[in-house]
C-alpha cells in the first residue's frame, strides 16, 4: 500500500513540476501533501527522495523541500541524451515507416495548429510529444521512449518554458510541416537535418527564458553553481 501511495504521490508531483504548476524555486509542504493524499509522511518522503534523484526537488534535513531551480548544464546534457537516442531511431525508421505514421503526424501537427490558436502550451506539448513517439512506436522501440520521459525532467521543463510564446509555438508548427514533407517524400537525410535541428533549438533560446524568468534558473557565479 505504502509503495502505491508513494507512487501515485511521486508520479502526481512530477507531472506538476514538469507542467510548472509548481514553479522553480516553490517550496513543497510535507504536511499538506499527507493530508492531500491521506497517507503518513513515509510515502511522501520516499516519492520526494526519488524527485531528488531526477533533480526534480531539493531537499534539505531540518529545513524543507523546494522545486529544484532548473540547471542548464543539465538541460544540455539531457538535451545531448534525447537527440543521441532520436537520431538513432530515426537513422533506422527507413526500414519501418509506413503511410499509417505520416497519418498519424499529420494528425498530430493538427491538434498542435489548434493548441497553438488557443496559446495552450500543455495540450501543445503532449501533442508534439505524441507526434515524436510515432517514430519510436513504428521501430519498437517505445522502452527508449519511455526512457527519454523518464530521464529528462529539466530539459522538458525547458520545452515547457519555451511554449509560452505563441511564435514559438508557430516555428515548431514549421519544423513538424517540413519534417513531414520530407517523409512523405521519403529524404530521409533531410528528415533527420531537420529533426537535428528541431530537437537543438531550444539552447538558442535559453538566455530569453533566462531573461524573463530568472528565478526559475540556477545561476554560475564565480564557477560554483547556486540556487538563484
Amino acid at each position: 500500500m505504502r509503495r502505491t501511495s508513494s507512487e501515485t504521490i511521486y508520479e502526481t508531483l512530477k507531472e506538476e513540476i514538469i507542467f510548472l504548476k509548481r514553479k522553480p524555486g516553490e517550496e513543497i509542504d510535507q504536511d499538506a501533501l499527507s493530508e492531500q493524499f491521506e497517507v503518513s509522511r513515509s510515502p511522501v518522503r520516499d516519492a520526494l527522495m526519488r524527485l531528488s534523484s531526477d533533480a526534480l526537488v531539493v531537499m534539505r534535513p531540518q529545513r524543507g523541500c523546494w522545486v529544484s531551480r532548473i540547471d542548464l548544464d543539465r538541460v544540455d546534457d539531457e538535451c545531448f541524451f534525447r537527440l543521441a537516442l532520436e537520431k538513432g531511431v530515426l537513422e533506422r525508421y527507413p526500414s519501418f515507416i509506413k503511410s499509417s505514421d505520416l497519418t498519424k503526424i499529420e494528425y498530430f501537427i493538427e491538434v498542435q495548429k489548434e493548441a497553438a490558436e488557443a496559446c495552450d502550451s500543455i495540450a501543445f506539448y503532449n501533442a508534439d510529444d505524441d507526434m515524436h513517439a510515432v517514430f519510436f512506436d513504428s521501430t519498437g522501440l517505445m522502452r527508449l521512449w519511455q526512457l527519454i520521459l523518464r530521464e529528462t525532467g529539466s530539459h522538458r521543463r525547458m520545452r515547457i518554458l519555451s511554449m509560452s510564446a505563441k511564435d514559438v509555438l508557430l516555428l515548431n508548427i514549421r519544423q513538424h510541416e517540413a519534417l513531414l514533407s520530407a517523409l512523405k517524400e521519403k529524404d530521409f537525410n533531410r528528415a533527420r537535418a531537420i529533426e537535428i535541428e528541431h530537437l537543438s533549438k531550444l539552447k538558442y533560446e535559453a538566455d530569453s527564458l533566462i531573461e524573463a524568468n530568472p528565478g526559475y534558473f540556477i545561476t554560475k557565479e564565480k564557477g560554483v553553481f547556486s540556487e538563484a
